[in-house]
């Protein structure tokens, strides 16, 4: 089923009120459980006898027998069902008996309460006491009804589960049960807003059955399971005519099947294949009356004719009858221009969605409809890892990004792709995606076997266009693409070339210009290797020159992620080395892939010293990330490198130094530690920047061996020295957003400090939480000022230890929550760093369960379990699955941690926080009296 959880990963703004939110989806949540417990009722009417079934009138469900009404009050919760939930529900059931024992509702009357929760421990009390209605029950997933009601089930998705048991027992066998599910919920939902006087009788349930098989008996069966592709449009929209377009394989009529499922609306399938197009308007208008109008009374009341005249008679009884039907019109490749456009303006009152896939009067077909031709973009990482776990191919998401970068996410490109890795690479998905790179595979592809006729189509410039295009892996402005594409032919050429890129569909445009289709990319690189290599490298060259010149004027990450994997195509590897050895690189989007690239270049040995230190000290910065510890061989190759070459500067020994000190601390040496302390602090005497890089890592070593008194005592001194260097006092950062944030740094000299200081900031704040205090505002800060500097992924690492604080030290899941999707999953999306994405979202699972969200918990682990990867990543899974179970349980629980630190003093002295202060001592809020008059007093 569809259910718009593989959305969760979109680029999306924060909510404004994320309390509001949950609110909103219990809401939903409890109203679309109550849809569906009235479907399974529907499905039993004829073997209860059932007369009718009435939806959000006294009650949430009331069922009407001869001679007996049953009133239902559905109940959802993520908790114990407790007597609190039921007052006002019981008091309306006495009001309802009492209308009944006086007469004014005729014949006797029961009540059901039926709930997705067990009742708590004082409600099973109260049930079983002698003063609890006997005419009222109450129905649980353990506790089955009396009266012949269907147990409910605990969540949503095992309530549709079970309308579908129920559905499979009527006799329309050319419909799934999942569809007559949510067909029957839609119409349930309908009936709630006041339709039909809210009441389903057993005659109309039998009219509305036949309606369904009629909307969807030719409907393609959509794929089981369905995955749905990224941010998906809805089939109905307040436009009448609409054009989806793409390739074949692209999913467009199961996206149609699949969406029609959810729709209680009157829409039609219609296949033009093999139709002549003159044909089209006389089939079309005797399907629409014979599914919408009916068998018995439609084709006699149709005028005579054929053709565009049949189709406008059809229209009008449709008018007549008061209904507004959408046509879904596919293969309209297949018809002219002209004949489709006849086919609409014939039918006035009738919607058309129609699915094509590209063809050369494409543009005309836009220009004559008026309309502007939408896509389907394909699936998303997580539909694609959950295609390759169908087949028990494991899969990292590193690993589904690349086959979304070959397929362009088309569903049957994917399911190719899934096939060929296990049946001709035992699995393996990276050898898979090499080979066909590398243009190596023996077996062609399903995409290459669709788009290849395509391809070749196009005319010679437009071969060459998409064969440079294809080399970019980004979206490039028209400007650029001019410039980039220079040696093809005259900007006249290029610009004829674009255009029929265009037409093809062979072009997607985005707001950072155009690009090839992902799915052309192999076909268009095997023609580029066709060419000269002399004009691919002057053409990379040149692309490389415009990106770095773009990079220097905005920040974008998709750029600069492609520019590190272009540079050492193009023969400049030590720009690449150069770049790896500021901080800042690791800080935006994974560049994981060039680690073996950098390696190669610190064991270049005809490489000159420098070049080569500093190619060893960027690989040793990578292994040191999260906490790791760099290779000591290879540290111990720089120290040698820096003993032969007196020449070396500062920085050199600086740098050495602080891998040395990683490395002490993580041997939680101390004698080491504070030899190397020496060392650094006569190499940066006199030179206040370097200084405080030092005194920052040799705090971070001291936080290696565990030693958190002596890393306050180095760091809370450092911290005011920082904010000396920014310009300002700590304490104006409280409070300071957004654009009042932006002009408090605005005076920064240095930008890097910006960085410097955050860093400082979240390791004081992790040393206090190590020693079970709450780290105050710092942490925050840290991530506040790490993204102002645009250091994504020190951001989203400090934003993640605040959602552990807020957990542990506060016991407040809702922050945590907040925290979680108004800072962490942004940050992500907007850095690119997609190796924290899953850590990220398995954290995010928890906090839904801290927060009785358990469904929403279960559906993210769903998600990740079908990625591979890591054992360590398997290993922290794991844990989350089993935290998450705990939680459910009752076997762990939230509890704050006792804090005396509560002072609002402690905002302006984070220092204070775990301090003792003397009762005599001046109060540190600065009033002028003793502490223990003043703050001390409790």
């Amino acid at each position: 089923m569809a259910d718009g959880d593989d959305h969760a990963d979109m680029a999306l703004p924060p909510v404004l009120d994320t309390a509001q939110l949950v609110r909103i989806e219990a809401v939903h949540r409890g109203y679309f459980y109550q849809h569906l417990y009235a479907v399974q009722l529907l499905f039993g009417m004829q073997g209860r006898d059932i007369v009718s079934v009435s939806v959000e009138r006294d009650e949430d469900i009331e069922l009407r027998e001869e001679g007996k009404t049953s009133y239902i009050q559905v109940k959802t919760r993520g908790r114990p069902i407790v007597p609190s939930d039921l007052t006002k529900v019981l008091a309306r059931f006495d009001t309802l008996r009492k209308d009944h024992a006086d007469g004014k509702r005729i014949g006797s009357a029961s009540f059901s309460i039926v709930a997705n929760a067990e009742p708590s421990p004082l409600l099973l009390q109260q049930l079983s006491a002698k003063d609890w209605p006997r005419d009222v029950e109450f129905v649980s997933p353990g506790r089955p009804s009396s009266n012949g009601l269907p147990l409910p089930a605990t969540t949503v998705a095992g309530a549709i589960a079970n309308g579908e048991t129920a559905a499979a027992s009527v006799p329309f066998g050319s419909l799934s049960p999942a569809n007559l599910v949510l067909k029957l919920a839609a119409i349930v939902q309908w009936r709630s807003s006041g339709a039909g006087n809210h009441v389903i009788t057993a005659s109309e349930l039998v009219l509305m059955l036949d309606q369904i098989v009629a909307q969807l008996h030719d409907f393609p069966e959509p794929p089981r399971p369905y995955y749905p592709q990224e941010d998906e449009p809805p089939i109905l929209s307040d436009q009448r005519v609409r054009m989806i377009i793409g390739f074949s394989g692209a999913g467009k009529t199961s996206w149609a099947a699949e969406a029609a499922r959810h729709r209680s609306e009157p829409i039609a399938y219609f296949d033009a294949a093999g139709l002549p197009s003159a044909s089209v308007a006389s089939n079309l208008a005797r399907e629409l009356v014979a599914r919408f109008v009916g068998s018995a009374t439609g084709a006699p009341r149709l005028a005579p004719g054929a053709g565009l005249e049949l189709l406008r008679s059809a229209d009008r009884l449709l008018v007549e009858q008061e209904t507004r039907a959408l046509v879904v019109l596919d293969n309209v490749h297949e018809l002219s221009v002209d004949d489709l456009k006849r086919v609409v303006e014939a039918a006035p009152n009738t919607s058309f969605l129609a699915l094509g896939q590209p063809w050369p009067e494409r543009a005309l077909a836009e220009a004559q409809l008026n309309v502007e031709a939408e896509e389907l973009r394909g699936y998303g990482p997580d539909a694609v890892a959950a295609v390759f776990a169908t087949a028990d191919v494991a899969i990292d998401l590193e690993g589904a990004n690349g086959i979304l970068a070959l397929t362009g996410g088309l569903p049957l490109y994917v399911a190719n792709a899934e096939q060929l890795t296990a049946s001709h690479h035992d699995g393996d998905v990276d050898a898979f995606i090499s080979s066909i790179r590398g243009q190596t595979q023996l077996v062609d592809t399903a995409q290459a076997l669709i788009l290849e006729r395509n391809f070749a189509a196009l005319s010679d410039k437009a071969r060459d266009v998409a064969a440079f295009l294809g080399l970019c892996d980004v979206p490039i402005t028209n400007d650029e693409a001019m410039a980039y594409l220079g040696d093809v032919g005259t900007p006249v050429q290029i610009a004829a070339a674009l255009r029929e890129l265009r037409r093809s569909s062979m072009i997607r445009t985005a707001p950072g210009g155009l690009s090839l289709h992902d799915a052309l990319r192999a076909l268009a690189v095997a023609h580029a290797s066709l060419m000269d290599d002399d004009r691919i490298v002057d053409a990379l060259t040149l692309l490389r020159a415009m990106l770095m010149q773009s990079l220097r004027q905005s920040a974008n990450i998709p750029r600069l992620t492609f520019l590190v994997r272009l540079l050492p195509k193009v023969g400049q590897t030590d720009a690449l080395v150069e770049l790896a050895t500021s901080e800042m690189f690791y800080e935006q989007g994974n560049h994981s892939i060039v680690f073996e690239t950098l390696l190669a270049a610190a064991a270049d040995e005809t490489a000159g010293p420098v070049d080569r230190f500093w190619a060893m000290d960027a690989v040793a910065y990578w292994q040191s990330r999260d906490g790791g510890t760099p290779d000591r061989a290879l540290v111990e190759r720089m120290a040698a490198l820096v003993a032969s070459h007196p020449e070396f500067e500062n920085r050199e020994r600086s740098n050495l130094l602080f891998k040395q000190l990683v490395i002490a601390g993580s041997d939680g040496d101390r004698r080491e530690i504070d030899r190397l302390s020496e060392t650094g602090r006569r190499l940066t005497k006199g030179r206040s920047m370097e200084s405080r890089i030092f005194r920052h890592n040799r705090a971070l070593a001291l936080y290696r061996a565990g030693a958190f008194d002596a890393v306050r005592k180095t760091t809370e001194p450092l911290i005011d020295d920082m904010f000396k260097a920014l310009g300002f006092p700590e304490h104006r950062l409280v409070g300071s957003n957004g654009p009042a944030l932006g002009e408090l740094l605005q005076s920064v000299e240095e930008f890097d400090d910006i960085k410097r200081t955050a860093d400082v900031l979240n390791l004081w704040a992790s040393t206090v939480a190590k020693t079970g205090q709450l780290p105050g505002l710092r942490r925050i800060q840290a991530t506040k000022l790490f993204n102002a500097a645009g250091a994504g992924r020190s951001a989203v690492s400090s934003a993640m230890d605040a959602v552990e604080d807020t957990l542990l030290f506060m016991a407040d899941a809702e922050h945590a929550r907040a925290i979680t999707e108004q800072h962490i999953l942004p940050l992500i999306e907007r850095y690119g760093l997609t190796d924290l994405d899953h850590e990220a979202r398995s954290l995010y699972a928890v906090v839904l369960a801290w927060n009785g969200d358990f469904e929403a918990a279960d559906r993210e682990m769903a998600i990740l379990s079908n990625f591979g990867g890591a054992a360590a990543r398997a290993r922290e899974f794991g844990r989350q699955a089993s935290l998450i179970e705990a939680i459910r349980t009752g076997q762990t629980e939230l509890t704050p941690i006792p804090r005396q630190d509560r002072g609002k003093h402690l905002i302006r002295q984070p220092n204070l926080i775990g301090r003792k202060i003397r009762p005599d001592n001046p109060c540190p809020c600065g009033s002028g009296r003793k502490y223990k008059r003043c703050h001390g007093r409790s």
